[in-house]
């Protein structure tokens, strides 16, 4: 077997062992509050916003180091989805109505290269 084959066959093998544990879990929107989430999530994790409301909403997480998501407009019926990038505390809020929000608990993901 070739170097080249079996650099190409280790690096696939890696990328499904780290895709392997990666979680979704659904956060279904309720007119202005968040479905509560009691799991600590890790980077890598996917968020899926399930906008049951029937009002727009448009929110964004914000990480400890001040750095941004923003899941741009969600109407009523839609959904939207953001994975976790960071390990560290995070908040969820929106843009469109302050009052929205819910914190996070992030770790780093267990199954990636140190």
């Amino acid at each position: 077997m070739s170097l080249q084959k079996a650099v190409c066959i280790a690096l696939m093998m890696l990328t499904i062992a780290g895709a392997a544990h990666v979680k979704d879990y659904t956060v279904v929107i309720h007119h202005m509050e968040l479905e509560t989430l009691s799991e600590t999530f890790e980077v890598g994790d996917v968020l899926i916003f399930d906008n049951q409301s029937d009002m727009a909403h448009n929110l964004y997480i914000t990480y400890e180091d001040g750095s941004v998501d923003t899941l741009d407009t969600q109407a009523p019926g839609m959904t939207r989805k953001v994975t976790l990038r960071q390990a560290g505390s995070a908040k969820i809020k929106c843009w469109i109505h302050p009052i929205i929000n819910l914190d996070l608990s992030i770790t780093p993901n267990k199954d990636a290269a140190p």
